[in-house]
């Protein structure tokens, strides 16, 4: 069972997410409407994967990415912006976001290989971290 977080502050777009992970096989998804409640819900919960909105009530999702990561350096985490640019994309990446998408134009397709590819890619780079 693949457990995912989704951490968005809009009712509607997590309602998308949602339906849309819904559909991924053998799915288990929380919510969390802050990032605050995000990182201690991740904490409670250990997710396979984190999808992580950049704009949130309480928070950037930089500074949510950043306290995910110093709990747990390989967790997959997924960006998503209503307004991507490049420069965004680059710091998330740069951050330790495993993907970057922008929510127009998202799609079950997009979100499935993004979950899975972050979900295979972080298992790797866990695998091969130095003893």
């Amino acid at each position: 069972m693949t457990k995912i977080l989704i951490i968005d502050d809009s009712p509607e777009d997590t309602a998308l997410l949602r339906a849309f992970c819904n559909k991924l096989p053998s799915t288990t998804i929380e919510t969390a409407k802050t990032g605050s409640e995000g990182v201690a819900r991740y904490e409670k919960w250990r997710a396979d994967c984190v999808i992580l909105d950049y704009h949130l009530a309480d928070n950037n999702g930089l500074s949510v990415l950043s306290a995910l990561k110093a709990r747990n350096p390989y967790v997959p985490v997924i960006l998503l912006s209503g307004r991507g640019s490049e420069e965004l994309a680059a710091a998330a990446m740069k951050a330790g976001a495993t993907r970057y998408l922008t929510k127009r134009g998202l799609s079950l397709d997009m979100l499935r290989t993004a979950v899975e590819a972050s979900i295979r890619w972080m298992q790797h780079a866990a695998m091969m971290r130095p003893s």
